[in-house]
C-alpha cells in the first residue's frame, strides 16, 4: 500500500460568493459612521469640539446606508424585522439591532441633545462595530475570517476611519487643530497598524497565508499599510509640528478611504473558503 504523508487537496480554496459589494458597503460605511460619531463624541467631552453637531447626522446616515445596502443584497429588504427575531443566536441579528439602536439614539440626540442619549448612542455604536467583527468571525467556512482577532480588526478600522473623518471635518470647518486631537490620531494610527499587521500575520497555516496574501503583498497591501497608516502618521506628525492644516486634511482623508479599501480586500480579496483536504491518503493494490 502506498501512503502519501502530506495532505492531499480534494477541493482547492475558492472565493466565497455570498458577500460582495453591498456587504463591503455595510462594513465600511457602518464602521466609518460609528467611528466618526464616537470620535466626535469623545472630542466634544475632552476638547469641546462642536463637530458632534454634524457627526450626529452624518454618522447614523452612513450606518443606515450600509445596512440598507446589505438588506438589498439579501433580496427582501422589507423583511428585515425577521432578522431581529434571531438576536439570541445570530450575530447578524445583533448587528442589525445594535445598528438600528445607534441610528435611532444618535438622531434623537441630534434633535434634542441629552448626555444620557449621547452615552447610549456611543455604546450602541461601539457594540455595532464589534458585532460586525463577530459576524465576520463566525463565518467559519472562510479561512481569513475565522480568527479571534476579527473584532479587534473591525474596532481598529472604525477608530481609524472615524478619527480620520473627524480630522477632515475639523479642518474643513476652519477650526484650529489641537495637539490633543493630533496626538490621539497618532496613537490610534500606531495601535491600528499593530492590529492590522498582527492580523495579516496571525497564522502560519498555509491556507490562511494564501487567503491573506492580497493583504500582505502587492500594490493593494501597500495602499492599505502605507497609504492608510504610515503616510497619514507622517502627515499628522507634520501637522502637529508645523501647525499647518493641509497635512491633517490629507491624513484624515487617507485614513477614511484606506479603510474602505481594506474592507474590500478583506471581504472580496481574502474571502476564500477553506480547501477540503485529507491529511493522508493510502492506496492499496488489489490482489490479482
Amino acid at each position: 500500500m502506498a501512503i502519501f504523508a502530506s495532505p492531499v487537496t480534494l477541493i482547492p480554496a475558492t472565493p466565497q460568493r455570498l458577500w460582495g459589494a453591498p456587504a463591503v458597503a455595510n462594513f465600511a460605511l457602518g464602521g466609518l459612521g460609528a467611528g466618526l460619531y464616537l470620535a466626535a463624541a469623545a472630542a466634544a467631552v475632552l476638547g469641546g469640539s462642536p463637530a458632534i453637531a454634524l457627526a450626529g447626522w452624518i454618522g447614523p446616515a452612513l450606518a443606515l446606508a450600509g445596512l440598507a445596502a446589505v438588506a438589498a443584497e439579501a433580496g427582501r429588504p422589507l423583511r428585515g424585522a425577521r432578522v431581529v427575531r434571531r438576536v439570541r443566536t445570530s450575530w447578524m441579528s445583533r448587528e442589525a439591532l445594535l445598528g438600528g439602536a445607534f441610528i435611532a439614539l444618535a438622531v434623537a440626540d441630534a434633535l434634542a441633545p441629552v448626555p444620557a442619549l449621547r452615552l447610549l448612542a456611543s455604546l450602541a455604536a461601539g457594540g455595532f462595530v464589534v458585532a460586525q467583527g463577530l459576524l465576520v468571525r463566525d463565518a467559519r467556512g472562510v479561512t481569513a475570517w475565522a480568527v479571534p482577532a476579527m473584532p479587534a480588526v473591525f474596532a481598529a478600522s472604525a477608530a481609524t476611519s472615524g478619527v480620520g473623518a473627524l480630522l477632515a471635518l475639523e479642518v474643513a470647518g476652519g477650526r484650529p487643530l489641537t495637539g490633543a486631537l493630533l496626538g490621539a490620531t497618532l496613537a490610534i494610527l500606531a495601535l491600528a497598524m499593530v492590529v492590522w499587521l498582527g492580523y495579516v500575520t496571525w497564522s502560519d497555516d498555509e491556507a490562511f497565508r494564501e487567503a491573506t496574501r492580497p493583504l500582505r503583498e502587492g500594490a493593494s497591501a501597500v495602499a492599505v499599510t502605507g497609504g492608510g497608516y504610515v503616510l497619514p502618521f507622517a502627515l499628522a506628525t507634520a501637522a502637529l509640528v508645523s501647525g499647518l492644516a493641509a497635512p491633517a486634511l490629507v491624513a484624515g482623508a487617507l485614513m477614511a478611504l484606506a479603510q474602505v479599501h481594506a474592507k474590500w480586500l478583506l471581504v472580496v480579496g481574502a474571502g476564500r473558503l477553506w480547501p477540503i483536504a485529507l491529511r493522508s491518503l493510502g492506496l492499496q493494490r488489489r490482489p490479482s
